[in-house]
């Protein structure tokens, strides 16, 4: 009886053990306006005098889950930007399911400004931002947030819009996941906007990017929306125009939308060369005076989407997109007079090119919620190009033609790209596998001068696995990517394989302290335009010719990133050492009586760099001020030439907003990038601008290089064949005055979540031009 007894009291303990294993506390948080869960909001477990217990983050579905507290509590929910809620939980003592808890918007008004200021998460893999309302009210687009946000290493054109890196690498500009194009961001109404995750430091599924810009937005749900953002110059002698226009309907799980980019381009540059050409037997140096030559481009992007959401179950999409570019009169037109060494009559040159593409591309996405935290992606895109370029070169000396070159090239490229994702959360960490392949054909007529029938095929798969877990105050990442790359023309065909791993290692001692190690390795396919099998004259001693022959090359590249974000100020630094291992990059050389311009196989190209960005916010988000001052040394080797080029730059940034009014500044040093022989020269530019905003409509005036000095750009060969310094100008954009003007109209609008995650695309035409 006493055995039995003894067991009974070990069997209540051990049930006892097990239900206070068993109890849990969980829910939901759920941003109560769009009905969609919030990722990252803080939540937090006290006791009933307030007293904090433990805090922990919802995940990417808003979940969130105490284990074993018994009693009395209160769950505290906080969001940057929304109103913090309070749940009561009496006598817990099983597995309590709060389920959704909603919190809205912080409805603390000061004459219709929200007081709240900018949130910034260090994540392991990317940083996740939270506009303020003050930058949100101040804003008129996608990007004209995104200059507000003053990102490290990230710098946004005012007047192209193009997003560019430090180390001159792709940004990826994704909404909720998908990539697009700059169109779709120029559409993005900034109080759709939710946040902006900022991968500085890509994981493989990204392929070689940079940077990833992703904005998290609302859905509707039902209601139309039409928007706009024109942006046309009010100068006299100068054609520019950026206009934007998108309509979108929603209804229920159904989305349709259409929107359409122009751009129009008509400016005078004046192009000055200096040019020695190295012979056997001789040197001769030939100085190009330039006179103002006409630049004419104009291009129409537009799409039409469907796209249907279950949410938390699936998500399709397809959307057409038919891009149209007509550039009567190319930036590398020139007219000019030439003094030579070799004769006193000086050379009058001509140089006209054209370019005319057409592009449709059907883009099929599919994307499959499973249970315990998995996901499948599958991305289907078709894209036709159909391209014509036509350049006609002329030499006069004397009345007398002396050199006449013509050609006339048309292209057809036919490309697939499918790829397929599988991610997994495992505890702390997730699984990200994958596999991606394009399958390219291009015909090219060569005409004129050159009468050549050019016939490539090319294929490029990877696959690729990934691994990321946090452990304390440590994250760690890991992943292989395994490419094959494969390329015939003309009866010759190469393939290739290689492996890439990269590794990561942050460190995070605080919510506003990181530091993190990068080690990355990928792979580098040679241009189509480069791997041509055909040449073109460039003017009467130069030929560019192309090498079916290149290989696909390695780049290693190493990272230290460090910063530090709290209250007004916020600092971040970053440094970055790459090696190419036998890069492709320009040769030169004598054949014949002239110079070919081609491309080869060299042996390195090392690129190091520094940058420190220092924010101030004096006036919490009403001003804010950031200082970029940096650094770039290049190291270019190649089979017989071997250079090195440092460039110092520095960026400053000022916003500001006071009630409606809006106001921003900017000045840019050139941030030049060497690579083989020669360095491209960035542009100097300062931007001066001041709007008024209402919540329907925007206006604004802002004046480029309002401060005089001419526009240019310089650029510089180092050959020791054929050295050059080439500087391109334009009175054009000095003091030059452009108009914008944005509107929204809402039509029953409701938000909801969600949408895909990745988008791919093809603008490569293949072509390979003979233009200087």
């Amino acid at each position: 009886m006493k055995i039995k007894v003894g067991v009974l009291a070990v069997l209540v303990l051990f049930t006892a053990g097990v239900t206070a294993q068993n109890v849990k506390i969980s829910g939901r948080v759920v941003d109560k306006v769009a009905a969609q869960p919030i990722e990252y909001a803080n939540v937090s477990l006290m006791k009933q005098d307030s007293t904090v217990i433990t805090g922990i983050y919802s995940d990417a579905d808003g979940l969130f889950t105490f284990n074993n507290p018994s009693g009395d509590y209160l769950v505290s929910v906080t969001y940057m930007g929304y109103q913090t809620c309070y749940t009561p939980v009496k006598n817990n003592s099983g597995n309590q399911d709060l389920g959704n808890i909603s919190i809205e918007p912080s409805s603390v008004m000061l004459q219709d400004v929200t007081v709240t200021a900018q949130s910034v998460i260090n994540k392991a893999d990317r940083k996740l931002i939270t506009p303020s309302a003050e930058q949100v009210k101040a804003s008129t687009n996608g990007f004209d947030l995104l200059r507000k946000l003053q990102l490290a290493r990230i710098e946004v054109n005012p007047l192209t819009n193009a997003v560019t890196s430090v180390g001159d690498g792709e940004v990826q500009l994704r909404v909720n996941g998908v990539k697009v194009t700059n169109a779709e961001i120029q559409a993005l109404r900034p109080d759709e906007i939710i946040r902006i995750e900022f991968h500085d430091d890509p994981g493989v599924r990204y392929g070689n990017a940079a940077a990833v810009i992703d904005y998290i937005t609302k859905r509707r749900v039902s209601g139309a929306n039409v928007n706009g953002d024109l942006m046309n110059n009010v100068s006299s002698g100068l054609g520019f125009a950026e206009d934007y226009l998108a309509v979108k309907y929603n209804n229920k799980k159904s989305e349709f939308s259409a929107n359409a980019y122009y751009n129009y381009r008509d400016i005078d540059w004046v192009q000055a060369n200096n040019e020695t050409f190295v012979f056997p037997d001789k040197s001769i140096n030939r100085a190009e005076i330039g006179e103002p030559t006409r630049f004419r481009r104009k291009e129409l992007n537009t799409a039409l989407n469907y796209s249907l959401m279950d949410k938390d179950n699936y998500y399709f999409n397809a959307t057409f997109r038919y891009i149209y570019g007509d550039t009567p009169n190319a930036y590398s037109d020139r007219n000019s007079k030439i003094e030579t060494s070799y004769n006193s009559v000086p050379l009058s040159i001509s140089d006209h090119s054209t370019e005319n593409s057409k592009s449709p591309a059907l883009d099929l996405y599919f994307q499959k919620d499973l249970k315990n935290g998995q996901l499948l992606i599958f991305n289907v895109v078709g894209t036709y190009i159909d391209s014509k370029n036509t350049r006609l070169y002329q030499e006069h000396r004397a009345g007398a033609t002396v050199t006449d070159i013509y050609s006339d090239i048309s292209g057809s490229k036919y490309s697939l790209i499918a790829e397929g994702i599988y991610e997994r959360k495992m505890g702390n960490g997730k699984l990200t596998g994958g596999m991606k392949h394009s399958q390219v054909y291009t015909e090219n007529e060569y005409k004129g001068n050159t009468i050549a029938n050019i016939s490539m095929k090319q294929a490029d798969t990877k696959a690729y696995a990934e691994y990321q877990i946090k452990v304390g105050k440590f994250s760690y990442m890991a992943n292989i990517a395994a490419t094959r790359f494969f390329y015939s023309q003309a009866g010759e065909s190469q393939k290739s394989i290689t492996f890439q791993p990269s590794a990561r290692v942050n460190y995070n001692p605080n919510d506003n302290l990181y530091f993190r190690y990068r080690l990355n390795v990928w792979n580098n396919i040679p241009s189509l335009s480069n791997l041509n099998n055909v040449e073109q004259a460039i003017d009467s001693l130069q030929i560019r010719r192309g090498n079916p022959n290149l290989k696909s090359f390695l780049t290693y590249q190493q990272s230290i990133a460090a910063g530090y974000n709290k209250g007004i100020i916020g600092i971040d630094l970053y440094t970055q050492y790459q090696y190419q291992n036998k890069p492709v990059m320009e040769s030169i050389f004598y054949e014949d009586g002239a110079f070919i311009r081609t491309y080869e196989n060299q042996k390195s190209h090392q690129h190091l760099m520094a940058q420190l960005t220092i924010r101030i916010k004096p006036f919490k988000d009403n001003l804010s001020v950031s200082f970029t001052p940096g650094i770039n040394h290049y190291i270019s080797k190649g089979n017989d030439y071997s250079h090195k080029y440092t460039n110092r730059y520095f960026r400053v940034n000022v916003d500001g907003s006071y009630k409606n009014v809006m106001g921003t500044f900017m000045y840019n040093t050139p941030w030049d990038y060497f690579y083989g022989e020669g360095s491209n020269g960035g542009e100097r530019l300062h931007m001066l601008g001041l709007g008024y905003k209402r919540q329907k409509w925007s206006v604004m005036l802002a004046a480029f290089n309002p401060f005089g000095g001419v526009y240019e750009q310089k650029s510089e060969n180092r050959a020791k064949l054929n050295p050059v310094n080439t500087r391109v100008s334009t009175e054009n954009l000095t003091r030059m005055y452009v108009a914008k003007f944005t509107f929204n109209l809402d039509f029953g609008r409701k938000f909801s979540g969600g949408d895909k995650r990745i988008n791919n695309s093809d603008t490569d035409s293949g072509i390979m031009s003979g233009a200087k």
